[in-house]
């Protein structure tokens, strides 16, 4: 098991080749006292383009190795085909801490008993093919709320912007739709909707990274879950709605400043 420390010496080379500077949002929460406050956290991420978890990488090792949490060990939620992958799936597994996709209950079963203290997930998932990566896409999956709930702590919610420009949005014209219809219905619903695709481009070193990250509270408990099957998932809804909604109001406040 690595903790945040064992990663900074990569992630600091990483810094380096990817952006010139990272500035955290002033109106940002205090993040020292939430690592101090919060033993174990869930840490819902904005994903931006394909490439966006690199700029989430730094941008959390630096948060916490300057905030008092060089020593906690994160595991973190990744697309499952990457651990299909040959040779890449070695990196995958490096820095998840994984060495394929779990389901729900092996990563509780990690975080409960295992020593992980920090949940990493970006709940937009491969949704984010189909934006411009400043416009939050829809979740994959509200059970990130669950993970909070059943570990008893609150929802970091962390947005990075400027990795948009790792990628090209392309449009996508309805008369390829014969053809697309072809993909993965998810996938296909998504084009329709957006009628965007997002296209990853030459990673060049930014400008500048803007952060700004606010801790969240699910209005529910995990009592609440107590109930059929259709009304947990209405629930769980309702509050990872809650979540897509603050993740938009961060991304325009970084945007605009």
């Amino acid at each position: 098991m690595k903790s945040v420390k064992d990663f900074s010496l990569l992630a600091g080379a990483m810094t380096r080749a990817l952006a010139k500077k990272i500035s955290f949002n002033a109106k940002s929460d205090d993040m020292a006292d939430i690592l101090k406050k919060y033993p174990k956290l869930v840490v819902a991420l904005n994903h931006g383009p394909m490439l966006g978890p690199l700029a989430s990488t730094i941008t959390l090792n630096k948060l916490y190795m300057e905030n008092g949490g060089k020593d906690r060990s994160p595991i973190v939620i990744m697309w499952r085909f990457f651990y299909q992958i040959p040779i890449y799936k070695y990196a995958i597994q490096y820095f998840t801490q994984v060495d394929r996709g779990l389901n729900f209950d092996e990563f509780l079963a990690k975080m409960e008993g295992e020593g992980f203290t920090d949940l990493f997930v970006k709940p937009e998932g491969e949704n984010c093919n189909y934006g411009d990566g400043l416009e939050i896409q829809p979740f994959l999956s509200p059970r990130f709320i669950e993970f909070s709930l059943r570990l008893n702590t609150p929802i970091l919610v962390l947005v990075h912007q400027g990795s948009e420009n790792w990628a090209k949005t392309l449009p996508v014209s309805k008369r390829l739709d014969p053809v697309l219809k072809k993909l993965p219905k998810k996938s296909f619903d998504r084009i329709k909707e957006t009628r965007l695709f997002s296209v990853p481009f030459l990673v060049k070193r930014l400008k500048e990274l803007k952060v700004m990250y606010k801790l969240y509270q699910p209005q529910i408990t995990v009592d609440d879950l107590n109930v059929d099957l259709d009304t947990r998932k209405t629930l769980l809804k309702r509050e990872s709605d809650n979540v897509r909604k603050l993740m938009q109001s961060m991304v325009d406040e970084l945007k605009n400043t």
